[in-house]
């Protein structure tokens, strides 16, 4: 699944990308789950009158955006929810990513509590994701854990509908750079960490267009960010990440232990992603500052903001 190549590229490089790891049939179940979230969302969003459309005739890649155009903050709602169901878990502890991490984290995988689904609609700003370090986001010290993240499209992916972009070799050397709040330059209500435009070598910038099912691997330091997406379809993309689990998760106070997805002294282990799930529903909220507001509100107090809001 994996070349000796492409595992010597993400150590010198910081990223690969591994083509067509899952073919239609396999993305198929996720995208229904995310169809689910999104049909969901659009219930109660109609109960509580923040929409007069639930846009039901529209399809997955479809229906959010029009959602998304009629009230403000939609996309950004289903993003911060964090549904995690079981085709997309399925995913995540699937033989064919543990096997391509186990190069990097050895024979015990856990996944990392912070994943995300990403609904990237068209020409929503607050969905274009600046150019930072994952590392950054948890906590000092964090980035001595090595976490790569998979980053994985439901379609195709361009520069025109808000691909990756990548620095190459920007992981070395091995520190988190400065980054700042985007809030507090102007960007109302994000939730972003971005670094300066100055501090990211153009020469190295690598656009990153894949194909639906294929895999981009990044290292926890290299910095990347998202294009906005100037299409007419909703960018459905998720990432996810992993570690060995008995090295430091580097989280903020609010979230689970890392799920325990492999054990090289137990081959038939399967991971309990109930009992997991259960503690993370219970304190994610707490994660994203949103134990006290509306289910409609879509602003975020997120506690890695604290570690770089100087």
């Amino acid at each position: 699944m994996i070349s000796s190549a492409q595992i010597e590229q993400y150590n010198k490089d910081g990223f690969t990308i591994v083509e067509n790891v899952f073919p239609q049939d396999e993305l198929k179940p996720v995208l229904e789950e995310f169809e689910g979230i999104v049909d969901s969302f659009a219930e109660r969003a109609f109960e509580a009158g923040k929409i007069s459309n639930k846009h039901s005739d529209k399809d997955v890649f479809k229906r959010l955006a029009a959602l998304e155009n009629d009230f403000k903050g939609s996309s950004v709602l289903i993003h911060h929810k964090g549904e995690l169901k079981p085709a997309l878990a399925k995913m995540w502890a699937s033989k064919k990513l543990l096997d391509i991490v186990e190069n990097w984290v050895g024979k015990d995988i856990a996944g990392h509590p912070v994943w995300n689904i990403r609904s990237k609609t068209p020409k929503t700003v607050r969905m274009t994701v600046p150019w930072h370090q994952d590392s950054a986001y948890l906590k000092e010290g964090a980035e001595k854990t090595t976490q790569p993240a998979a980053w994985i499209p439901f379609l195709d992916v361009n520069k025109d509908n808000g691909c990756m972009q990548v620095v190459r070799g920007g992981h070395d050397p091995e520190r988190v750079l400065e980054h700042k709040l985007e809030k507090k330059a102007g960007v109302k209500d994000s939730w972003y960490l971005y670094i300066d435009d100055e501090n990211i070598p153009s020469d190295d910038v690598v656009t990153c267009e894949m194909k639906a099912g294929s895999v981009l691997f990044l290292h926890q330091l290299i910095p990347h960010r998202s294009l906005e997406n100037y299409s007419d379809n909703v960018r459905w993309s998720v990432d996810l990440r992993f570690q060995n689990p008995k090295d430091e998760a580097g989280f903020h106070t609010g979230l689970v232990d890392p799920i325990i997805m492999r054990k090289s002294d137990d081959p038939s282990y399967v991971a309990d992603w109930e009992s997991w799930f259960r503690g993370y529903e219970a304190e994610h909220t707490k994660f994203r500052g949103r134990s006290d507001k509306d289910e409609f509100d879509s602003t975020l107090e997120g506690a890695w903001l604290k570690r770089w809001d100087k």
